[in-house]
């Protein structure tokens, strides 16, 4: 995709999201500089082999952005130039 020197700006979309983590996107996407990219609720609790946490895929802006998320949940994955990441609901020990 050619570079362009349009300005952007968010706009809602409607997507389809695994009911158990759609509160985790709506919300994530309220937050400036967060954009999400994937989801799934998980399988915990669901049985498998191989059961994983809920999760978000997301990328952000800037640091701050990224700070937030550090502070507010677990993540898992952070790529290595920083800019996506797997986002969890913070587990209770």
């Amino acid at each position: 995709m050619p570079e362009h020197s349009h300005r952007q700006i968010p706009i809602s979309v409607t997507v389809d999201v695994d009911e158990g983590i759609a509160w985790l996107v709506m919300y994530l996407n309220t937050m400036p500089g967060i954009r999400t990219l994937a989801s799934c609720q998980g399988t915990i609790g669901e049985g498998g082999p191989k059961p994983y946490r809920p999760q978000v895929m997301v990328t952000w802006a800037h640091e701050a952005a990224f700070k937030r998320l550090q502070i507010e949940f677990d993540l898992s994955q952070v790529s290595r130039r920083g800019s996506w990441c797997y986002v969890h609901p913070r587990q209770t020990k």
